[in-house]
């Protein structure tokens, strides 16, 4: 068992967590917690740097099932994977189906949830608040595909004006890319000042991407700063020095982990995570699907990391 592992487990007391013909349902015993993040580490091969521990267990319903929440610190920071753990806590499976559910309501109610936590705290965002459909993106201005899905969300028709569709962005630089978070911070130090100066050095930064590195992402992206029209490049300056944005990318990054976001570009339609995004067609279908009502696109990621 790797050390890291139990250290950060989180022991676990007896809990009563429903009725079963009467019965009450057996509690995680002493020692459960440690055991059962071990066994998914080596399981999964989860290397001890993770430090993968058992964050939270949570009954499910009245059926003695219970489930069982772990996190682990990898590329992207913290993480967490979930798993549903028998009621004598032998077996474990990703998923627990309750067939007196109707499984498009659970995908509904899902979607409403994952949307309430996209749209708390402060972000960028083009079209009116009231527009029907809602796209979230988690982006990294370093990433190839992320500067690809931005050409195809500039040309789609529903998120121009009038469109009936808003675009909210987010910030997900990869821990692997050597100037994505200085890129994110001067974004999101941009967008301290007002939406137009965010989007256009959203704009340059993706523009610019082929030619930004790690040793020159600081001068350039003061001079992308000094051309944008109502930016005060003195505060944005200042901004940078402080790192002053860095907590909101921070936080834009930990919301997309614990949605389940594990690479870029990930895309959000009206809450549910959309994949198979591959060109202008896939985008406007699962835009237009989810404004005429439908169930959406199923819950799947997009272009690549």
């Amino acid at each position: 068992m790797a050390p890291g592992v139990m250290l950060a487990v989180l022991a676990l007391a007896p809990v009563c967590v429903g009725l079963v013909g009467g019965e009450a349902c057996p509690g995680a015993q002493p020692g459960e917690a440690a055991r059962l993040a071990a066994y998914v580490a080596k399981k999964y091969h989860v290397a001890p740097e993770a430090r993968l521990r058992v964050e939270g267990v949570e009954p499910v319903g009245d059926a003695c099932y219970h489930k069982v929440t772990f996190r682990g610190d990898g590329a992207l920071g913290s993480y967490q994977l979930i798993l549903y753990a028998s009621p004598d806590f032998r077996f474990l499976s990703s998923d627990v189906l309750d067939t007196r559910r109707d499984p498009w309501e659970e995908e509904r109610e899902a979607a409403e949830k994952a949307m309430g936590e996209l749209l708390e705290g402060e972000y960028a965002a083009r079209g009116s608040v009231d527009a029907p459909v809602t796209v979230v993106v988690f982006s990294d201005f370093q990433c190839p595909y992320c500067k690809r899905l931005e050409g195809l969300l500039a040309e789609e028709p529903m998120l121009k004006p009038g469109g009936g569709a808003r675009l909210v962005f987010r910030h997900m630089p990869l821990a692997r890319h050597d100037w994505a978070m200085k890129a994110a911070a001067a974004a999101a130090c941009a967008g301290f000042q007002n939406a137009g100066a965010f989007w256009a050095m959203h704009d340059a930064l993706f523009a610019g991407q082929e030619r930004l590195t790690a040793a020159n992402v600081d001068g350039r992206v003061r001079e992308m700063a000094a051309g944008i029209a109502g930016l005060g490049v003195a505060a944005f300056e200042v901004c940078m020095e402080r790192q002053m944005s860095l907590g909101a990318v921070i936080r834009d990054r930990e919301l997309g982990t614990r949605l389940g976001v594990r690479g870029t570009p990930a895309v959000f339609v009206n809450g549910r995570q959309v994949e198979g995004i591959r060109d202008g067609a896939g985008l406007h279908a699962a835009i237009k699907g989810a404004g005429a009502g439908g169930e959406g696109a199923p819950a799947v990621a997009a272009l690549g990391n």
